[in-house]
């Protein structure tokens, strides 16, 4: 189960050298370079030691096919997407396995739009690789190299307060897990005048830690952030769409807060009589900001092109993943964990409050994550037999595995697109409630 190659709308992902190769690499390169009809793709990659060689198996591909390829090296997934939709048209690849651990490496594709591909356009890639739908151009394209950061930290700066956060002087500790952060957040923290401690910088692509920005990997920076009396920590996954971030007393919120907070201070800020888009698996807090003012909420498929499609439908000022994931269109449509840092910190500087303040005056939700190995044969038994269970007595939403809403709290149940796993995600109005879900529905899978 562990060496299968995990392909879906985030992208594809393998173990490396195992299942994802430099040959397999390629051929996705030369796949891609004949499905798009760009002539410029850009290019970068995570810290992730197998990066370099992979990143040039795609290039090759690419160059293959005629395109002409911008080598951007180390840079965040989120400035591909930016560079696309606001400066170059183009399109883009990313070397990377976001949050998965160190062996993984990864693609992900994003289209003309500065977006990674939606499911119609993953189908077509998928088609033109296996079947070998190769356009290779007797003259093959060029290849540059370039550096775009200025212009997307600029692009964030402007659409935030930047003076009145410089005027607080923020302390904040950072969490890079050795990921792209550890070439990036300093200076983009320092830029908006934080007094900056930075975590788990060196060696790069060696993490310290698994690098998924959820609680249990925050304990040592919880721990940093009250021993430097920090005003906040924030860490990101190695490729910096997600973030999350901890209060200067230690307590950690989790991610799913990240995006919470964003909302706040956008609605706050400057209103919207938009829907607010958020996935399935997000925390039920998000419909409660809303209701204050007067506001919808979508949900999609989890996925972080879906919530991108429906906000770009419904003109939403803002949205994103409870994975840490905000999606700001002021910037550009696609997660970001730069976006979230300074959405937070422009909140703390224009409320003049600490972020347990801010936390403490929201509703009170408890929300508990897991992933569940299983086989594919068992995984299809048990999915069958909880929708069958509850779908006819309870309010369920079959829209991407299993959800069940019920009046003090849901329960989230659907096969992972990025790892070998069954995710169940439940919430509840308090721990009891939360837990008693979680214990109702571990049952269903035992171990493979």
């Amino acid at each position: 189960m562990e060496n299968r190659l995990q392909v879906s709308v985030s992208g594809i992902r393998g173990i490396y050298p195992e299942t994802l190769t430099s040959d397999v690499v390629f051929t996705f390169g030369v796949a891609f370079g004949s499905y798009v009809k760009t002539k410029r793709v850009f290019v970068c990659r995570d810290t992730r030691v197998s990066g370099d060689s992979l990143k040039n198996s795609m290039i090759t591909g690419l160059l293959c096919t005629g395109k002409d390829v911008v080598d951007l090296g180390i840079a965040p997934t989120p400035e591909i997407g930016y560079i696309i939709e606001k400066i170059e048209p183009s399109s883009g690849v990313v070397i990377t396995a976001s949050h998965n651990p160190q062996d993984y490496n990864g693609i992900k594709f994003f289209s003309d739009k500065g977006a990674v591909l939606n499911a119609d356009e993953g189908k077509k890639l998928l088609d033109v690789y296996h079947k070998r739908f190769f356009i290779v151009s007797k003259t093959p394209g060029f290849i540059s190299s370039a550096d775009y950061t200025e212009q997307y930290f600029n692009a964030i700066y402007r659409t935030v307060d930047l003076e009145r956060i410089r005027k607080r002087r923020f302390r904040v500790v950072v969490d890079v897990c050795q990921g792209v952060g550890s070439f990036f957040t300093e200076r983009f923290l320092k830029e908006m005048g934080c007094d900056v401690i930075v975590m788990n910088k060196e060696p790069a692509g060696f993490f310290s830690h698994n690098p998924e920005p959820v609680p249990e990997n925050l304990k040592d920076l919880a721990g940093k952030v009250v021993e430097e009396k920090a005003d906040a920590g924030f860490a990101q996954d190695p490729d910096c769409d997600r973030l999350a971030f901890v209060c200067e007393n230690g307590m950690i919120p989790g991610e799913e807060l990240t995006l919470v907070l964003s909302i706040k201070n956008i609605l706050e800020r400057e209103g919207s009589n938009k829907p607010i888009v958020v996935n399935l698996s997000t925390t039920a807090l998000v419909e409660e900001i809303a209701k204050g003012f007067g506001i919808d909420v979508c949900r999609t498929k989890i996925g972080e092109i879906n919530v991108i499609e429906k906000m770009r439908e419904n003109g939403s000022i803002i949205g994103g993943e409870g994975n840490g994931g905000v999606i700001f269109p002021a910037v550009h449509y696609g997660r970001d964990s730069f976006v979230g840092m300074a959405l937070i910190l422009e909140y703390l500087a224009r409320t003049g409050k600490k972020v347990s303040e801010l936390i403490g005056q929201m509703p009170k939700y408890f929300i508990l994550k897991r992933k569940i190995r299983i086989s594919e044969e068992q995984k299809n038994i048990m999915l069958e037999d909880i929708k069958r269970r509850y779908s006819a007595e309870e309010n369920v939403n079959l829209e991407d595995g299993v959800k069940i809403i019920r009046k003090n709290g849901w329960i989230h149940i659907r096969p992972s697109g990025t790892e070998p796993v069954i995710r169940l995600y439940v919430e509840g109005k308090n721990r009891e409630i939360a837990e008693r879900y979680l214990s109702e529905f571990t049952s269903y899978f035992p171990s493979p």
